[in-house]
């Protein structure tokens, strides 16, 4: 596939290798969660705009010409000898994590037992510097590019990708690129993803009803927490409490907690659902008021609550299963809103999603609102791009595990001729948006080693 001898390039990050992780280090402290706007040059909160500028620093540091777009996104380039470009796309934002459930602070990176520990570790600053030493590598051992290498940087891929909308009003997409965000050898295919919001608003009701509901944080995880506080008069007998269900009293209040399980939304079969947990509870007890409308409305639209049969859009082919996921739910005395997570096959567009979702949710009265969706992507083995990269790994692993069909959504979509390549290996435990996420120290250098074959087998 390749016509060079890479060990010398080999040699070399090997000897790069104590700084390239003390680099990875000083990106991971940095908590790089999505907030409120904080000003100019940090329209996704002061935390990623400190991410982005430890980055382009970096990339300044190896030698790249690094550029800030308005805070939205950074690019840092090698040159070629020509102005065509590669692009690696990767993000610098990364999901919450929750201290309590890690045995170490998620943005204190350490080292234990052969693995770096942190926030972003695999998702997705890890192979973010893992490319960009193995494109240092490259112009180290003086191997001369026909095309400019371009690291493009976003800072909202967990969340929208406002970023890279915002990057493509300023500057041309690269003639090809790859993502070093999902997994290995090669995602080929793409679901579709909607996030929405369903909502309503009711008056004030009498006791035992709902004053208080939370779970999650972003759309597209799974909760693993959820919590109510209902109003539940003095003497009343207590509900027993159930599995994964905690419930305790404080004068007139009940405090109601559920457990689950948090996993990345397009893998729901890996957690367990704990607002659906918490609803399906609630919903036992004779609680007054719209709350307790609001809840039984969702334990029939969510009874199934990874694949959608409910919202009437359950579907399942040879190609894969469309996913969905109740996720961020508040709640008070007058309203609720709740936030929900889609993965569609290729067969359907987000204008059909829509309009099936929009069927399912009239007969309960819900507002369908905050529609943000992507189109399904589908390139195929037998693209030019896929070739390429799919030749690159199989000829450094010796693996030759077909390409993937996968739910999650990457920068791929947002761009095209590209494709998401690495860091995950088929088999190996699914850290994405886990406590104590990690890669090995192995596996990061190793990462380096095959993110160089792909630049030199794009960029020559």
């Amino acid at each position: 596939m390749t016509d060079m001898d890479f060990s010398r390039i080999d040699k070399v990050l090997e000897a790069y290798y104590p700084q390239m992780e003390r680099d990875l280090m000083g990106l991971l402290a940095c908590p790089s969660v999505k907030a409120e706007p904080a000003g100019e040059g940090a329209p996704f909160g002061q935390g990623i705009a400190d991410a982005l500028e430890y980055a382009l620093a970096m990339s300044s540091t190896l030698g790249f010409q690094a550029n800030n777009v308005d805070g939205y996104a950074g690019f840092a380039d090698l040159p070629g000898e020509t102005e065509e470009q590669v692009g690696i796309l990767a993000h610098l934002d990364v999901v919450p994590a929750e201290a309590k459930d890690w045995d170490s602070d998620p943005f204190s990176p350490v080292v234990v037992d052969g693995r770096i520990v942190a926030r972003g570790t695999l998702d997705d600053k890890g192979p973010l510097v893992a490319a960009m030493y193995g494109a240092l590598a490259l112009a180290d051992c003086g191997i001369k590019m026909n095309k400019t290498v371009r690291f493009i940087m976003g800072c909202d891929e967990e969340s929208g990708m406002a970023c890279m909308s915002h990057y493509l009003t300023k500057y041309a997409p690269p003639a090809c690129s790859f993502s070093p965000d999902a997994e290995f050898p090669l995602i080929v295919a793409e679901k579709g993803v909607a996030h929405y919001s369903l909502s309503k608003s009711w008056d004030a009701a009498a006791a035992p009803c709902l004053l208080q509901m939370e779970s999650g944080s972003v759309a597209n995880v799974v909760p693993g927490e959820a919590c109510a506080i209902l109003s539940w008069p003095a003497g009343k007998e207590l509900p027993a409490p159930a599995e994964g269900i905690s419930v305790e009293q404080s004068a007139d209040t009940l405090r109601v907690k559920a457990s689950g399980h948090a996993a990345h939304a397009s893998m729901p079969e890996q957690g367990e659902n704990a607002l659906m947990k918490l609803v399906r509870f609630l919903n036992g007890l004779e609680l007054q008021g719209g709350g307790a409308d609001f809840l039984r409305s969702l334990g029939a639209l969510y009874e199934d609550d990874r694949y959608g049969a409910g919202l009437g859009i359950a579907e399942e082919t040879e190609k894969g299963r469309l996913t969905s996921v109740p996720s961020v739910l508040h709640l008070d005395e007058k309203g609720a809103k709740l936030l929900g997570d889609i993965r569609f096959l290729y067969e359907h567009t987000e204008d059909e999603i829509f309009a099936m979702l929009e069927k399912a949710v009239a007969p309960h009265g819900l507002l369908l609102g905050d529609w943000l969706a992507q189109n399904p992507l589908y390139l195929g083995e037998e693209h030019p791009l896929a070739q390429k990269l799919l030749g690159v790994y199989r000829e450094f692993t010796g693996d030759m595990t077909p390409p993937l069909m996968i739910g999650g959504g990457t920068y791929a979509k947002t761009f095209p001729n590209c494709l998401a390549f690495g860091p995950e290996k088929i088999g190996e435990p699914n850290l994405v948006h886990q406590p104590n996420e990690f890669i090995t120290q192995a596996n990061f250098l190793e990462l380096a080693k095959i993110y160089a074959r792909a630049i030199y087998a794009l960029a020559k």
